[in-house]
């Protein structure tokens, strides 16, 4: 706001206080910059951080202040966006919010036009006008304009006439382009109208015409077409709004050669007006189209409203400029001008119309102003006097493009002035108008820039690196310090700046990010004001990547790659590999101390494309690379050949990569070319046994690999001749069971190593085994005749071979509950177990607790080897504390607690999965989890069958068969280890976590077709009265002598009663009866 003070000697000043917003002070130095201060905070504080961030569209500007000075300076805004300003006090790392606001620099500015116009009224209402230039200027009593008697805004309730009607020509100028709209244009029209309703409009009087414009002028009517102030206003009311762009100068043209010519009403004799009324800036020249109206004694007035253009407007309109320029913010205080306007009218037009009618001469003005000695800070202006000089000058100079009017009165006797303290770069408006007793008369006008400020020259990087950068430029003349914006978005960031103010021209900026490009602005600081920045764009370096990549210990499913570090700021390093057509890809991390890693496993002759980069605090390198290709994959070496017998051989060979090896393939045949035979061997195996041979005959052996690539090794080969030895004699069984067969032999002569025997079904010659330096043969299947084949191993070979044939016993079944003393009358000396009071189909139900531990010895059990084709099944209820995790029902396992054979149920998944070592002796795994194994886990009581096959394995769930899936011959099962009941799986060893759960039944049958005859008989749910047999009573008396009679029951309705009740209390403890199943009114 201005605010006047007057001291003693009554000198007096204006100064202007910026507009406040809680703690902000903002001053608009320019269209783009803006100062900001505030309230220095008490206390002990480190600084202070200022946020200027636009609403929308740019990019943030963000300013860190390290000292205590309440002041900052913005530059780079745009005059039109709205922006949010926030300055924070910083103490340590901790910061807090001191003051915000929103502003848009328009806005400010307009808000500063405004109190300009103020004090324009002021000074129009006859208060005197002081120099804002030069403070020891006196008070310029003699430039008084108290003879307007303008009051700016009327009393309420008057309503304003002018008292003139002199003949006068006013043509108002109407902005009609699109950026008004047809709602602020209804405004307009209610303001032309209340600005000509206090005058008196006649043919001989005042006359009024009006053209509107935007991209062509149209002239709406001529100044003599209406002859009354109502024929006017109704004109004004029907106005239409027309559209288009803003084109001033060419409307001003067309007022020049259309409305103010005789033929449209105009009268030579008549004191001529142009109202101009705009909205924005023009987008031609309007200043030319102007001066000529001008210099035609046609006077301007400029009405600007919202976005015009406030320099534009002065340049515009005549003098003095206080009276006829007019800008507001927005359409809605356009009526706010009126009262003042209007009286301004009257009065020109009364004056001019007592010149005209006593002759008063124009006062003469000055001419020829020249402006020199151009500096960043400063002018010289010169000019020549006029005949009569005027008793004062008054001095006007202010930015184009808008800023506070500041002037400067001098004596009528001095032509020329030094203006100072300018803003450097920028275009100043200059006016000289001489003043003089009774008159203001024409003034000079002129245009020119002040010199920019000396900018900082050659601005180089002089050091680089990943992580920072050294500026260096040549100082710039006067230069009290620079400022060094350095900006970038690295990794696609939010954008961010970073500000350093430095004495010397020089800087190190640090704490950058790798690989980005930051865009670094210099400026040269004189006090408050910044010269042009010099601007340069630099990439830092990236991170540096390892180097001397290289492979050794090359093999055909691995590689050894080796690098070197680039620097001991590597924290880790990240090793990628992919082969040429994708199909195996993976990476390796290492710690940043590692030089070397090993790939593995790898595909054989395979080309591999292989990636090394490192990893530091601020991201990873680029990666270095390279490419090997495997090698071919091995075959067995060293091949070695015993005799066994006269038919049979021994095969050994050293195995390079056995762990690779899925199967060796053997091939064998006589030199006489009789058709080969072949045989296949499990890749973890390194022996052979080549059967069906001639005596004292030449073979050819060879073989080859298979590799889990699906890669195949070359073929080795090796030649031998076969030998005859003494076989065994008088070969018998003597003992049989279901699942071994156990015979004796006479030895023959000579020194035997060891003996060979082969056995198989007499049925199926195909599924024979072959076992060394044993006399029981197990596992076989039961009830079934078998071939048994022995030969002997000699030192010089094996012998011919000598067969009898013996049969299994049939097919037996195994009960696991009384194997673990889970009976009546056992239960009590386990540990960890209890016997629940129910009895159903005569078993009972047992809980096995957590961590029971029942584990026995296999032997102990007399558990003969499982053969091939075997069912395990089990009457089993999960608990509510049954654990969540994957436990063993039952489980065979070796003498380390390595799990050999088994049933496995899984709570979280909700699955069953059967396990066991197959004739390879590969662990396999199936798995069952169909919607009906789930109700397995729902805390009921359900049978389970899994009957398992040669080659396939069937699961039934309550006697109904759920799945079925292929599976491998089970191999051999050692009998040399444990039995475990309820074993956790994730534990090993006999003192290892058990599950919880309820037992009524576990037994393992010698045969894969028990579960097909099942009727599930001991299921409550599924028990068929007429097909199963009697229940057993569920307890028995302890003598043949009957006890004392009870007390009598109540009546029987039914027999279905008793069968009622039974079952009610089945159904309580297996959960499996529906109660639908009953009838519901039976008592």
């Amino acid at each position: 706001l201005p605010v006047k003070s007057e001291d003693e000697k009554g000198m007096c000043s204006f100064f202007f206080l910026p507009s406040w917003s809680g703690r902000l002070k903002l001053t608009v130095l320019s269209e783009d910059r803006l100062q900001m201060k505030w309230k220095e905070t008490e206390g002990n504080i480190s600084g202070y951080k200022v946020r200027v961030k636009p609403m929308a569209g740019d990019s943030e500007q963000e300013v860190m202040l390290k000292t205590k000075t309440p002041k900052a300076t913005v530059g780079g805004l745009s005059p039109t966006k709205e922006y949010t300003l926030q300055v924070y006090v910083l103490n340590g790392s901790q910061e807090a919010l001191f003051a915000k606001r929103k502003f848009v620099i328009e806005e400010l500015k307009n808000a500063s036009q405004t109190r300009n116009n103020r004090r324009n009224s002021a000074a129009a209402s006859g208060k005197n006008l002081t120099s804002l230039g030069n403070p020891e200027a006196d008070c310029f009593s003699s430039f008084t304009i108290a003879s307007l008697n303008i009051n700016p805004y009327p009393l309420p309730g008057s309503q304003f006439q002018c008292d003139t009607s002199a003949m006068t020509d006013i043509v108002l100028l109407v902005d009609g382009s699109w950026s008004i709209g047809r709602n602020n244009f209804k405004l307009i029209k209610e303001f032309l109208s209340n600005l000509i309703s206090p005058f008196s409009i006649g043919q001989d009087k005042i006359r009024v015409g009006l053209s509107q414009y935007s991209s062509d002028p149209r002239t709406e009517w001529d100044l003599s077409a209406y002859s009354t102030r109502d024929q006017v206003l109704e004109a004004v009311r029907s106005l239409r709004y027309k559209g288009g762009n803003t084109f001033t100068g060419l409307a001003l043209t067309h007022v020049l050669e259309q409305n103010l010519k005789p033929g449209a009403g105009a009268r030579l004799e008549a004191e001529k007006l142009v109202i101009l009324l705009t909205d924005g800036k023009s987008q031609d020249d309007a200043n030319l189209a102007a001066q000529t109206l001008k210099n035609l004694g046609i006077e301007i007035f400029a009405i600007g409203v919202k976005n015009a253009d406030e320099a534009e407007l002065r340049q515009v309109a005549s003098e003095p400029l206080e009276l006829t320029v007019y800008n507001v913010l927005d359409f809605p205080l356009l009526s706010s001008l009126v009262g003042k306007l209007t009286r301004v009218l009257c009065t020109r037009i009364r004056e001019k119309s007592n010149r005209e009618n006593t002759g008063e001469v124009k006062p003469p003005h000055p001419t020829d102003l020249k402006i020199s000695a151009v500096t960043s800070k400063s002018m010289h202006l010169t000019w020549n006097p006029p005949p009569r000089p005027p008793k004062k000058y008054r001095v006007v100079y202010y930015p184009s493009k808008g800023g506070v009017p500041r002037e400067v009165i001098l004596d009528g006797a001095v032509s020329s002035l030094q203006l100072s303290n300018l803003t450097s770069h920028t275009e100043y408006l200059v006016s000289v108008i001489p003043v003089y007793d009774t008159v203001v008369g024409d003034g000079l006008r002129g245009v020119t820039s002040t010199l920019p400020l000396s900018s900082p020259r050659s601005l180089r990087v002089s050091e680089l690196s990943h992580n920072s950068m050294r500026l260096s430029w040549k100082a710039a003349q006067g230069a009290t310090q620079y400022l060094v914006l350095c900006s970038a978005a690295p990794d696609g960031a939010e954008d961010y700046t970073m500000e350093v103010k430095v004495s010397q021209p020089e800087v190190l900026l640090d704490g950058l990010s790798p690989s980005t490009e930051y865009s670094i602005a210099v400026y040269a600081m004189y006090g408050e004001d910044a010269s042009d920045p010099a601007s340069i764009q630099e990439t830092t370096l990236a991170l540096s990547p390892p180097r001397y990549l290289s492979f050794s210990e090359l093999s055909h499913a691995s590689v050894r790659v080796s690098w070197e570090a680039a620097s001991p700021a590597v924290k880790a390093h990240h090793v990628s590999y992919v082969s040429s057509r994708g199909s195996n890809a993976g990476e390796v991390e290492v710690p940043g101390t590692a030089t070397s890693t090993v790939l593995r496993p790898l595909s054989s002759l395979t080309q591999y494309f292989i990636s090394v980069r490192s990893t530091y605090d601020e991201g990873d390198s680029f990666p270095i690379t390279g490419n090997v290709t495997t090698l071919k994959v091995p075959p067995p070496r060293a091949l070695k050949v015993t005799e066994l017998s006269g038919n049979s051989l021994r095969l050994q060979w050293e195995a390079v990569a056995a762990s690779d090896v899925v199967v060796y393939q053997i091939k064998w045949s006589t030199a006489s070319g009789e058709k080969p035979q072949e045989l296949s061997i499990a890749g973890n195996v390194a022996t052979a046994v080549l059967p069906g041979l001639q005596k004292n005959t030449d073979y050819k052996i060879s073989m080859w690999a298979y590799y889990k690539d699906g890669a195949r090794s070359d073929t080795v080969s090796v030649q031998h001749r076969t030998n005859s030895r003494s076989p065994p004699s008088n070969l018998f069984i003597d003992s049989e069971t279901p699942t071994s067969l156990q015979f004796h032999w006479t030895p023959p002569d000579g020194r035997v190593q060891h003996y060979k025997i082969t056995y198989h079904p007499v049925s199926d010659a195909g599924a024979q085994q072959t076992v060394s330096l044993h006399v029981t043969l197990q596992p076989l299947l039961p009830d079934r005749a078998y071939k048994v084949i022995i030969s002997a191993i000699h030192y010089t070979g094996e012998s011919e071979i000598t067969s009898t044939t013996g049969r299994t016993g049939k097919c037996i079944r195994f009960d696991m509950m009384e194997a673990f003393g889970l009976v009546e009358k056992e239960y009590a000396s386990v540990k960890g177990v209890a016997m629940e009071p129910f009895i159903f189909s005569g078993s009972r139900t047992f809980t096995l607790f957590r961590d029971t531990q029942l584990t026995q010895r296999t032997s102990d059990i007399h558990l003969f080897a499982i053969p091939p084709e075997h069912t395990i099944s089990f009457l089993l209820r999960l608990l509510p504390e049954t654990p969540k995790e994957p436990f063993a029902v039952w489980q065979i396992t070796d003498e380390d607690f390595q799990p050999l054979l088994g049933v496995n149920l899984d709570p979280s998944k909700k699955s069953l999965t059967y396990f066991n070592h197959d004739y390879k002796a590969d662990l396999q795994e199936v798995s069952f989890d169909q919607q009906e194994v789930k109700k397995i886990f729902y805390g009921s009581f359900h049978k389970v069958h899994v009957a398992v096959s040669h080659f396939k394995i069937k699961l039934y769930l309550d006697c109904k068969k759920i799945a079925e899936k292929p599976i491998n011959t089970v191999g051999s099962i050692s009998t040399a280890g444990f039995i475990m009941l309820g074993k956790v799986t994730r534990t090993r060893g006999p003192r290892s976590g058990s599950a919880s759960f309820q037992l009524q039944s576990l037994q393992i049958t010698c045969s894969s077709t028990g579960a097909e005859e099942d009727r599930c008989c001991d299921l409550p749910a599924l028990r068929d009265e007429e097909t199963c047999p009697s229940l057993a009573p569920a307890c028995s008396c302890s003598s043949g002598r009957p006890g004392l009679p009870g007390p009598p029951g109540p009546p029987v309705s039914s027999p279905f009663h008793a069968v009622y009740c039974t079952q009610w209390f089945e159904f309580m403890l297996f959960g499996h009866v529906r109660h639908e199943e009953y009838a519901p009114g039976s008592p």
